[in-house]
Order: C-alpha cells, then structure tokens, then sequence
C-alpha cells in the first residue's frame, strides 16, 4: 500500500516536471508544426536536408508554401506537402501530431489551434480545459484499477491455488490410471483363462451338434437321392438309365403352364440344351426344379398367390398388433446364430444362449460371464481416467495471463441480452447466440487465442471456427477487455457480417502498474 501511494506521488511530480520543462522550451526557435525533438533538424542557419536524403535545399525554403522534399519535410507547418506531418504543442494536454494537409483547413484540429494560424481568432486554445478534463478522466480510471486491482491479487493467489490443485490432481489421476491399467491386465488374463476354460467345455456341445448336423444332412441327402432314384425311374419308362424328351412328354408333372402338353420351352427349362439326362444330371439338375411341381401336384403345397389368395381378410387393427407381436418376439434374437431355413422349421437345434448345459459347463459359462464383465468395467474406469487427463493437461497448457489472473474464469458463462438475441460467452471455451423467439443456439466461435496488440497481448479474446453464415464463412468473435469492478458483458456487436465484437470488464483486467492512455483524433 505504502508502496502504490509513493509510485502515484512519483508520477504526479514527474507529470509536473515535463510539463515545466515543456513550457520552458515552448519558445525554443524552431519552424512552424516541428516538435521539440526534431527542432535541431531545422537549423537556420545552415541548408536543410530532406528526412529521406534525397534532396538539400536552403533553409529559406522550409515552409514556403511549395514543396521541395518528397517526403514532405520541408512544410512541417503548411498544407503544400500531401505527406507532411504538423506538430500540435497543445501545452497543457497531449502533443498530437496531424496531417499537415489539415492545417489552415478551416477546422480546429489542435487544441491550442496553431494549425489555424492562417486565420487568428478563429480557433480558441482550450488545451487546459481538454487536459483538466483528461485528468480527472485519468484519475477515475487511476481510482477503478486501484480498486479493481485488489480484487484481481485475489483472482491471481486462487488461481495460482487452482493451477497448483491441478497439477497435484494430475499427478494422482497419473498414479490411478497405473493403478487401473494394473487391475485391467489382471482382469483381461482371467478372462482368457476363464474363457479358453469356457470354450473347451462348450466345444463337447458344439462338437455334438456338428456331428448331429452332419448325420441330419446325410438322412436328408441320402433322402433326397432315394426320392429322385424312385421317380427317375418311375419316368424311365424303358429303364435304360436315360430319361428322354420322349419320355418326358407323357408326364403331367413336365407340364408346367397345365396346357395338356409338354412343350419345347418346358423341356428346354428342364433339360436345357440336352436331349436327354442320365440318373446323375437328374438328381443334379433336373429333379430340383421337378420336386416342386410334383409335391403341388400331390397337394403337399399350395403356391405363394393362390396362399395369399385364400387368406382370410384381417382388419387393419389386427394386423398391425400382430405385426408388434412378431416384433417383439423377434426382437431380442439378434445375437443369435442364424439357423438354416430347413434346420429352423424342424426346431432341432435350440440357439446357444437356450441350450441346457450341465452343472460345471453352466458355471464356467457364468464365470466367463462375470470376468466379461469385470473387463468391461476395467476398460471403461481406464477410459474415463485417460478423459480427465486430458481435461487436466489442456487446461494446465492454457494461457490464463502472466500471473494466471483468469484462470478462476475459465468456464464461468456470462450473458448480454439485446432486442432479438441472447448471448453467451463462456469464457476459454466458446460463444453462442439464441433468438428470444426460440430455436437452437448458433455458435459464435470457439476459444482460439490471445489477440491483444504487442505489449497488451490480454486485452482481447478471439473465438473462431463458429457455425458457417448463410453463403458466408464461419463466424467468430473478438472480445474486448476492460477494468471494471465485475466481470460482465457490456456490448455485443456485429460490425462485419459473421464477425462479432464483444465488450468484457472484469477484475482480472485491473493492472494498476501497467496504465496506459491511447490518444485519439477529434476535430474542435
């Protein structure tokens, strides 16, 4: 404290000494618009040299109205050089250098009104007043740091405490995911010990229903052959082990169309190119395409149409609840095998998770089971660790000023309401816009980086990559910080199309040791 108020002495003393020492040399000769610094240049009593070098002229020709230098060095105080440059002494506020094409315009850009000389009476010198009042402007923003930096040390000692907390947190997260990672190794071996042990008891069944699969498929082949032998020969009427068009032409079953006659096209369907087939190319070929007619023709099926045809009509209601019943009959089966079409219609072979196993192959089963499990869980407790690592890490790696003076804002989420839209800035993570009348919330931008200017590098906030314009780019956000007692939203802006401008104050901004003053132009 003691500290603060000799700084503030100090620096009100040294405001008094230049001001002292700038007064005395207001009567330094020099030329019309050159400041105190640059007075030396413009020595009259030898010939002038153009600022660029080009060009060396005699001392009578600076400020003749005509300009000699093209840089405009030689008309410091007329408007004869387009790039000349006029000194405002303004004693008694701030210097200003202006465009020497403004001098003698007609409008009073100093305060002192030396750029209107041309024409005395015309601009009044009220730097003392503009300079009061910057004053005391100066002095109401000394006050706001000041009071806004106490609470900014209490923003830096806990965030420094967070960034500490952080790091610590890390650092067991660390040792509980090795810890986690141990755990997951164990549970993986017992369950491939549990799940070979498994597997073998399980492969006595699968084994079993293999070689009860292959017996049904060599009764059905053996079958299939003996039915196709016993009708092959039932058409060889000859028995001479070939069946010939001839022969055919007198079975009703070749008849496919029910036309009275087997033509050439139904033979051609059956026997292709042939004029004849053996037992062998029968069973092959030919009898897969007869057995259907056959078993039509012995009423063993009706066909799909006249099925459909002789369905008794159900109203809609019915329908539909049977077509939910279906569902949700079915609906729990999709982990199981499929079963061929012909093997599902006998219902012979129950799916794996129905099959009654015997005691000790059931609790090998539900051992596995639980070590699945335990695994999953293991994997999953792995994941969520590596998650909040990362959370950790990232925010260890942010930038939250050179003392961490914004780290306890990070995420914290303030809104600023306008006629149509809400805004909301959550601070180092993104900013979003939702129309009063409703809707979804558009995204402004995504925290990218620091963008302050040089020497004020966390003055401003840029947000990127938000939701694309119609026709346009990504929007995004640039946010302005200021001192002030709270951290709020002053303004929001949309100055250019997609690019938003946002006017933050808060306490971490309040740096009283670091108080700087932009000068600005106003025409009096």
């Amino acid at each position: 404290m003691i500290y603060s108020a000799w700084i503030r002495q100090l620096q009100s003393l040294t405001i008094v000494i230049f001001t002292f020492i700038i007064s005395a040399q207001t009567d330094v000769p020099r030329p019309r618009g050159v400041s105190l610094s640059k007075a030396s240049l413009y020595s009259p009593t030898k010939d002038f040299t153009c600022f660029d070098g080009t060009s060396t002229i005699p001392f009578s020709y600076v400020n003749d109205d005509y300009c000699d230098c093209f840089d405009g060095s030689d008309e410091p105080g007329t408007a004869a050089c387009l790039n000349g440059v006029f000194y405002c002494t303004n004693a008694g506020h701030r210097p200003q250098n202006i465009p020497s094409s403004r001098v003698n315009d007609g409008i009073c850009d100093c305060c002192d009104g030396t750029d209107e000389y041309a024409t005395p009476g015309t601009c009044s010198n009220i730097c003392e007043e503009l300079g009061k009042e910057a004053r005391a402007k100066a002095q109401q923003l000394a006050d706001l740091h000041k009071s806004g930096n106490h609470i900014r040390l209490e923003l830096i000692e806990k965030g420094n405490k967070k960034r500490s907390e952080m790091a610590l947190q890390l650092l067991q997260l660390e040792k509980d995911k090795a810890e986690a990672e141990i755990i997951k190794n164990e549970k993986e071996v017992l369950k491939s010990e549990l799940e070979a042990k498994e597997n073998e008891a399980l492969q006595v069944y699968r084994d079993a229903e293999e070689k009860d699969r292959q017996r049904k498929a060599e009764l059905e082949r053996q079958q299939q052959e003996t039915e196709a032998s016993e009708q092959f020969a039932r058409f060889d009427s000859n028995s001479d082990g070939v069946l010939t068009t001839d022969e055919i032409k007198v079975v009703n079953v070749f008849d496919k169309n029910k036309d009275g006659e087997v033509d050439q096209e139904e033979i051609l369907h059956f026997f292709g190119d042939k004029d004849s087939v053996n037992m062998e190319d029968f069973m092959s070929t030919t009898w897969p395409m007869v057995k259907p007619l056959l078993m039509l023709d012995q009423g063993m099926f009706r066909p799909a149409v006249k099925e459909e045809d002789d369905e008794p009509e159900v109203d809609e209601e019915e329908e539909t609840q049977r077509v939910e019943d279906t569902e949700d009959v079915g609906g729990d089966d999709e982990n199981i095998e499929e079963i061929p079409h012909d093997e599902a219609d006998e219902q012979d072979i129950e799916p794996e998770q129905s099959r009654a196993y015997d005691d000790e192959t059931q609790k090998l089963i539900d051992e596995a089971t639980e070590a699945r499990r335990q695994l999953t869980d293991a994997e999953r407790t792995v994941r969520e660790i590596e998650s909040n690592i990362r959370t950790f890490q990232q925010n260890l790696e942010k930038d939250y000023g050179l003392q961490q003076e914004y780290a306890t804002l990070d995420g914290q989420c303030l809104e600023y309401e306008d006629k149509e839209y809400i805004y909301k800035l959550c601070l180092f993570q993104r900013v979003t816009q939702k129309s009063k009348n409703g809707g979804m919330e558009v995204g402004l931008g995504e925290w990218g980086e620091w963008a302050g200017r040089e020497g004020n590098k966390y003055s401003v906030m840029k947000y990127t990559n938000g939701m694309a314009c119609w026709n346009g780019p990504s929007r995004m956000s640039i946010v302005n910080i200021n001192c002030g007692l709270e951290s709020k939203l002053t303004s929001v802006t949309e100055p250019f199309r997609c690019e938003y401008k946002i006017e933050l104050t808060t306490p971490a901004a309040c740096d009283d040791s670091n108080l700087t003053q932009e000068a600005t132009h106003d025409e009096l």
